[in-house]
């Protein structure tokens, strides 16, 4: 008799949710939009799948590429910065680093989290003269 492939479990459909980047320092809104979308987008795991982790370890190349023309800034990216999960009721982020993480520019400490809904804007920032500077969105 012939060989049957095993059963495939069922896929689990793609999440909604992908982090876009809209704005790199030192890149305009044209530089920026001329990125390859692998490179801009960061897509999160459906509900139910693994958090997606988010930095310097998880998306070194991506980083690299969105900070080029600010590399000083790569040092305030930490190597796993922050996690997103996608929930029913949002995107829930959470700063797992001491670096920043803002949302809609209200900062979100470490071990903080927060559920994003559509067109909210997530930023990493630097410390500049004592303010914080966001420079990736």
């Amino acid at each position: 008799l012939p060989r049957l492939p095993a059963a495939r479990p069922p896929a689990r459909p793609p999440s909604p949710w992908v982090l876009r980047c809209v704005h790199a320092e030192g890149f305009s809104a044209e530089d920026l939009a001329g990125l390859p979308a692998d490179v801009c987008g960061f897509p999160v795991p459906a509900e139910g799948a693994a958090p997606l982790l988010v930095g310097r370890q998880h998306q070194q190349l991506r980083f690299d590429a969105l900070l080029g023309r600010a590399p000083g800034c790569l040092s305030f990216i930490s190597r796993t910065h922050m996690q997103a999960e996608a929930k029913k009721a949002g995107l829930v982020v959470t700063n797992m680093s001491l670096n920043p993480v803002y949302i809609d520019r209200e900062p979100l400490s470490k071990g903080e989290s927060r559920t994003l809904v559509s067109e909210q804007v997530l930023s990493f920032a630097r410390l500049e003269g004592g303010a914080h500077v966001l420079f990736l969105s």
